[in-house]
């Protein structure tokens, strides 16, 4: 089992600002989460994050954690969770696991 972590800012890759409240995405993400995986565990965080032009911005962070082995899932929901909330990037940490369900 592989546990895969991704690390998503919530500033609007074109204004460089919160544009969707944090519950608002939160929501989605969750929603895009539980169709993928059936289930994930999100929590909030504040990040740093710096643009592809240079520019350094502080944001609002979401970290969802889903275990799975379908790591071409965790890419096409990263790519999905990206488009809906205007992101440049997502970062991904995917570590080898020994978790079960108990």
């Amino acid at each position: 089992m592989k546990k895969a972590t991704m690390f998503i800012g919530l500033n609007d890759q074109n204004t460089k600002k919160q544009e969707i409240s944090t519950i608002e995405a939160y929501k989605m993400v969750q929603n895009v989460c539980a169709e993928a995986f059936g289930g994930s565990t999100i929590f909030e965080g504040k990040g740093t994050y710096t643009h592809e032009n240079g520019e350094m911005v502080f944001e609002n962070t979401l970290i969802c954690i889903v275990y799975t082995e379908d790591l071409e899932g965790v890419k096409k929901a990263a790519t999905t969770i990206k488009t809906v909330l205007n992101q440049e990037s997502i970062a991904i940490e995917v570590v080898e696991s020994n978790s079960f369900f108990f």
